[in-house]
């Protein structure tokens, strides 16, 4: 049995349109004689090279087996854990920009702290000093969140960031992005144990963050990682969109309805590719989430919303200008100064 933790920041690129694939190439260049890895199909895609972070820290830790907490707080204690921990940049269409961090956990053979050494000599793995229970870890990373003393605690987060930064961080950038949205992050724990059955858990906290739950087979963890990055992106999709047509006011104002929206067909709408970076081994994943609660049936369900009232405003804005021009004929006069 072997536990992976990860995190991923998904927002809109600050820049006025998509990054060619040569930009994107250049963008995302951390790594001096590192090669950055790019998908031309079915949506243009383009990772970083995965980097390494050393760590020395705590692993929170879930309540005891049969009990929902063990003190009044939720804080059920920590291991100190030591090791490394892999991130990446990876970029969607030149548009979706995603720092993503991930770890092994895996038990070390002696009970006490190793030198740097054996730790670098393990990549992308974090060891626990000592022999604590793996979906005990899984739990306590996944709501860490909700503990009150979060001080020394493993930061994906910021390790996720870290790539994003450095992305963010290049001239090309305009800094003027076409959709004003927001970030999400989704925090993810996947527990690969041949002998039980595949699982998935997915839930909303807040308007931004967001929790993974997964049982699965023997599997690359890069792979867990890029099936989880898929999962971001469709996510924040859907939650950009839905506070787009919330900021509409559909039915009030037809010129702002068109003006909030058209963005979302000219940049948002062709992004929608679930599946498109999840593994074969690991496509029970979005066979789950489309079952229930059924993503693609609510993208569907808001992208028709939004192309019926872009379809209706233009309708209605012509009208309007027909109305004027039938009024006042004299406006299609040539010569006529207000023409």
């Amino acid at each position: 049995m072997v536990l992976v933790l990860g995190e991923i920041q998904t927002a809109l690129l600050p820049h006025s349109r998509p990054l060619t694939p040569e930009e994107a190439r250049s963008a995302l260049a951390l790594a001096v004689g590192e090669g950055v890895t790019q998908w031309a199909r079915p949506v243009p895609h383009t990772a970083s090279p995965t980097l390494l972070h050393g760590v020395d820290c705590k692993l929170p830790l879930g309540p005891k087996p049969g009990r929902r907490h063990t003190d009044p707080n939720g804080d059920n204690g920590t291991v100190r854990s030591v090791g490394t921990v892999c991130s990446r940049a990876v970029l969607t269409s030149g548009h979706l920009l995603q720092g993503s961090a991930w770890t092994v956990v895996s038990p070390q053979e002696r009970p006490r702290r190793m030198p740097w050494s054996y730790y670098l000599a393990r990549p992308g793995t974090v060891h626990p000093i000592g022999n604590p229970e793996i979906r005990r870890l899984a739990e306590g990373f996944l709501y860490a969140d909700a503990r009150h003393d979060r001080s020394g605690l493993l930061d994906t987060a910021a390790i996720a960031r870290h790539s994003s930064r450095d992305v963010l961080s290049r001239p090309v950038l305009d800094q003027r992005p076409p959709i004003k949205t927001g970030s999400t992050r989704l925090r993810w724990a996947a527990i690969a144990d041949p002998g039980s059955k595949s699982a998935v858990a997915f839930r909303l906290v807040g308007t931004d963050r967001r929790r993974l739950s997964l049982v699965t087979g023997t599997i690359d963890p890069e792979r867990i990682a890029s099936a989880a990055e898929d999962l971001a992106v469709h996510d924040w999709l859907l939650t950009a969109v839905a506070a787009r047509i919330s900021l509409a006011k559909i039915g009030e104002d037809s010129r702002r309805t068109l003006r909030m929206l058209r963005p979302v067909v000219d940049h948002l709408i062709h992004l929608w590719s679930p599946g498109a970076r999840t593994s074969h081994d690991l496509g029970f994943v979005w066979d789950v989430l489309e079952r229930r609660p059924g993503l693609t049936r609510q993208w569907n369900t808001m992208t028709e919303r939004v192309r019926s009232q872009i379809d209706y405003g233009a309708a209605d804005l012509a009208d309007k200008v027909l109305s004027i021009i039938e009024q006042n004929p004299q406006l299609l006069q040539r010569g006529d100064d207000r023409y």
